[in-house]
């Protein structure tokens, strides 16, 4: 499989999805809310058309938020995993803290499904975090200049950067950074906690919620591990995709791999 052709693709995609949703940005629209209060615009269901058919000449099946009819995935080889819209909040709240993300997953032994591929588009900033399997992890600041991306080195309690949910933080979160002697903290959207965790800005990010899917996580999982950091759930599991159920019951945690598994010692006892 040549991933870089599928790569310069999906770049692409990612580009015009992240273009056709700032033509949303700022303006009313007609906004539906899911379960658990989530909600959906119109610029989701005009980002989900443009990477399902931007997408489609490689023959895959997918799985997306905004879409979950196609069952012929299961058992596929290679399957899409596609949030459009990541962060439908920040992007209703005009913070900018919202990204087009996508990733491919490949079959592996056993029936477990990992990402090979992930893309992750800022559209406000242009911005664009990707990454290919033992390849290393990228982003193309601006669109234009290409920076290979490394997790931090941080061990240090009172150094250590934390980055949480603005829309969706926990108690817990607050508690475990207490504890753990987390002197800084910050709070934003979307996906972009991991691009900054992968980018050494941020060390550590998790969220014990048991309201995350598979689309919520597997880009980030890629770009985080190629980064050289870790992307677990908070029972130090490695993600499998591409499941009927696709919710993630044990939520995750994202870090430098450093201090991983001191956080996930810490998470345990406070849960």
């Amino acid at each position: 499989m040549n991933y870089d052709i599928i790569l310069e693709k999906s770049i692409e995609v990612a580009k015009e999805a992240g273009r056709t949703a700032m033509k949303f940005y700022g303006k009313e629209q007609h906004v539906k809310m899911k379960a658990k209060a989530s909600p959906v615009t119109d610029a989701d269901l005009a980002s989900n058309k443009i990477i399902l058919d931007g997408l489609k000449e490689f023959g895959f099946e997918y799985l997306s938020e905004e879409d979950q009819k196609d069952k012929k995935r299961f058992g596929a080889p290679y399957v899409w995993v596609i949030d459009p819209l990541d962060g439908t909040k920040d992007f209703i709240q005009m913070t900018g803290e919202f990204t087009i993300m996508f990733a491919l997953t490949k079959k592996f032994k056993g029936n477990v499904y990992r990402p090979v591929l992930g893309i992750i588009y800022q559209p406000q900033k242009k911005n664009l975090y990707y990454a290919i399997k033992d390849c290393g992890a990228y982003v193309l600041e601006k669109l234009k200049k290409k920076r290979k991306l490394s997790v931090s080195k941080r061990t240090r309690p009172s150094s250590l950067h934390m980055l949480s949910s603005r829309n969706h933080g926990t108690e817990l979160e607050k508690e475990v950074a207490f504890v753990y002697g987390v002197k800084h903290k910050k709070e934003l959207g979307s996906s972009l906690k991991a691009c900054l965790i992968a980018d050494k800005v941020g060390d550590v990010s998790f969220n014990p919620s048991t309201h995350t899917y598979e689309w919520d996580v597997c880009a980030s999982d890629l770009i985080i591990h190629e980064a050289g950091g870790k992307f677990t759930t908070t029972k130090g599991e490695l993600f499998s995709y591409n499941k009927k159920d696709p919710r993630n019951y044990d939520g995750y945690l994202a870090s430098n791999g450093l201090v991983h598994k001191d956080f996930l010692k810490v998470i345990k006892k406070m849960s």
